[in-house]
């Protein structure tokens, strides 16, 4: 399916381009954590997405807290800009926001539910080097309630390259890099896209977009996806754990619906179900973990992307 990007958001995702195929990563994936594009120049070269995910509360399964639930929501909105200097190469820019709900009961580490970041993102694009398109992007998330470039700042930066063996099959590789609250982290890019028929694909490319997709009518899509959830933030100075870092993770499987009657607009809709997963806290330092494991449980959400 055509679509634009979006941000490599956080922990993932700050790469923006446009009328492309958008691979998910909630950074993780979808959420726009890891939200990534690789891609030649666009036709459109402005976009403005957001995007939607409610989890529904989850039972928590660690000693000493069953039986209470854990609530995630989280909602991003991007605009990205392309400028292509020629057809061989260009540059991308990129800003949005994004938030979160992370609500447990009775939480003895933070009392605090809603955290945000804005994003800023810059990268470039080419494709010079033959059947390659390379696209590396370096991104930062400034939390919105304390502004420190230090302590509570994530940056990350991402090089991803596409190699198109024939008009069937596409190879990724690339990295995805983040530094910022007392840790760095790497994961590889690797996989394939897949298109058998023009009706078909499989896009098995990790951790960006890991689906099966069916055009079933000329402007409908139907997909089967894995969604891979990721956020971490640092909390406020006045909480139970001053200071603290938290990070959640888990991933589900979901079906998607999506609808695009134009080459400048896409809308989905997607609902599916997570595995088990895991809130970590830790100190200021990222040292002594506490774990908040939690089973799995029913999410919906929905997307839209503007291009012009």
């Amino acid at each position: 399916m055509k679509k634009w990007l979006i941000f490599l958001s956080i922990i993932t995702t700050s790469i923006f381009g446009q009328m492309t195929d958008r691979e998910p990563l909630e950074g993780f994936v979808t959420d726009p954590f890891f939200e990534i594009e690789n891609a030649p120049p666009p036709f459109f070269p402005f976009s403005v997405s957001g995007d939607y995910i409610d989890v529904s509360r989850a039972t928590l399964r660690t000693p000493g807290q069953r039986g209470k639930e854990l609530r995630y929501r989280q909602w991003d909105i991007a605009y990205a800009y392309t400028h292509p200097f020629s057809p061989v190469y260009g540059l991308i820019f990129g800003a949005g926001w994004v938030g979160s709900e992370v609500s447990m009961q009775d939480n003895p580490e933070f009392k605090e539910t809603i955290f945000n970041y804005v994003n800023f993102s810059v990268g470039g694009f080419t494709n010079a080097f033959n059947n390659w398109t390379w696209t590396l992007t370096l991104g930062i998330f400034l939390d919105s309630e304390v502004f420190s470039l230090l302590d509570y700042s994530l940056y990350q930066g991402v090089l991803w390259g596409k190699y198109n063996l024939c008009s069937a099959l596409d190879f990724n590789c690339g990295l995805i890099t983040e530094i910022g609250l007392n840790k760095e982290k790497i994961w590889p890019i690797f996989g394939f896209t897949f298109t058998p028929s023009p009706d078909w694909r499989l896009n098995a490319v990790y951790p960006i977009n890991m689906s099966l997709e069916y055009d079933f009518l000329s402007c409908w899509t139907a997909a089967a996806s894995i969604r891979l959830l990721r956020n971490r933030h640092r909390v406020q100075e006045n909480e139970p754990n001053p200071r603290g870092i938290f990070e959640y993770h888990t991933w589900g499987g979901e079906f998607d619906l999506i609808f695009s009657p134009f080459d400048w607009f896409s809308i989905k809709g997607f609902a599916g179900s997570t595995a088990d997963g895991d809130l970590k806290v830790t100190n200021r330092n990222d040292k002594h973990g506490t774990h908040f494991k939690f089973r799995g449980s029913f999410y919906t959400g929905a997307n839209a992307i503007l291009s012009f």
